[in-house]
């Protein structure tokens, strides 16, 4: 009678816990042809999904690619597209998959799949000249592994507080089911108050708030998110750094002086692996340094592509 009565209670736990987890789901919409018509932008159908994406600026301007972060997606390149379009470059933004409008596949979200979307991006538009490249956090470090491979297609190279290695996710996450749980309880709320911190105090604070938010509400979000922190997307990228480190390329390096996510010791590994980088620090910034030091990075940007 006794076990009976505490099976029934771990049942009844049980299935509290899986009703929280389902009311809990924030994902109400689903990323299909509706849903992209109403969303407007432009899409284009790669391998492994569709990506949303944009390209502005003249057609027979110079092309510049920008790879956007872990968990912000392609806005975040707001107030550097105007900039570099009027400086005589041609954009290409776009989003990540499992991000923004792009497309949440059921893949494992690895840095191989990363430079896959880009390699076939580029070449599904029909860029075949060499591009300049621009990597933000752990675009960075797609954008340090797609010039590794592809050195051919890359010109200049700018890399904005990339990502190298040490990133620690918190062991609770790496558990099938629990961090499954945890996630959905707690893993939107602190991604969302993370980019919050990122953006404080920067124009259109409000705007970028309704846009990241938005992302969040797309089925597949939340696992396409456990799966990047899981694997090894986050992880080790020395190996590319390396090579690119050999490679004949000019290369920029742009940090705030105030990052604790890429780290001082980070940036040293970075400088001693790209024995040729140009280095540019930035005071009073932080890991948003593209949104609260927009000005000083674009000139910095305009400044190295121009020479």
């Amino acid at each position: 009678m006794k076990y009976r009565k505490i099976f029934a209670i771990i049942s009844i736990l049980i299935i509290a816990l899986i009703g929280v987890y389902y009311i809990l789901d924030k994902e109400v919409n689903e990323l299909n042809n509706n849903e992209r018509k109403k969303l407007g932008g432009t899409f284009i159908k790669l391998s492994d999904g569709y990506t949303h994406y944009k390209l502005s600026g003249k057609e027979n301007d110079k092309l510049i690619v920008l790879v956007h972060g872990g968990t912000i997606p392609m806005f975040t390149w707001t107030k550097q597209v105007n900039v570099l379009n009027n400086a005589g470059y041609r954009v290409l933004i776009y989003d990540k998959y499992g991000r923004g409008f792009s497309d949440r596949p059921n893949v494992v979200y690895n840095q191989e799949l990363y430079k896959r979307q880009l390699f076939e991006l580029v070449n599904k538009l029909g860029f075949t000249e060499k591009f300049d490249l621009v990597g933000l956090s752990v675009g960075g470090g797609t954008a340090i592994n797609f010039t590794a491979q592809y050195p051919e297609k890359v010109h200049k190279l700018i890399l904005i507080s990339p990502l190298i290695n040490n990133f620690k996710l918190p062991f609770i996450f790496k558990i099938p089911l629990i961090g499954e749980f945890v996630a959905r309880i707690i893993g939107v709320k602190t991604i969302t108050k993370r980019f919050l911190s990122l953006i404080k105090n920067s124009p259109n604070e409000k705007k970028y708030k309704n846009l990241f938010i938005k992302q969040t509400s797309y089925k597949g979000f939340q696992r396409s998110l456990l799966s990047m922190l899981r694997n090894d997307a986050v992880k080790d990228y020395t190996k590319a750094y390396k090579i690119v480190g050999k490679q004949n390329r000019e290369i920029l390096l742009i940090w705030g002086k105030n990052d604790t996510e890429i780290t001082k010791e980070m940036i040293e590994n970075i400088q001693a692996l790209l024995p040729n980088v140009t280095f540019k620090p930035i005071d009073n910034a932080g890991h948003g340094v593209v949104f609260n030091k927009y000005e000083i990075v674009n000139d910095l940007m305009i400044d190295f592509l121009k020479k």
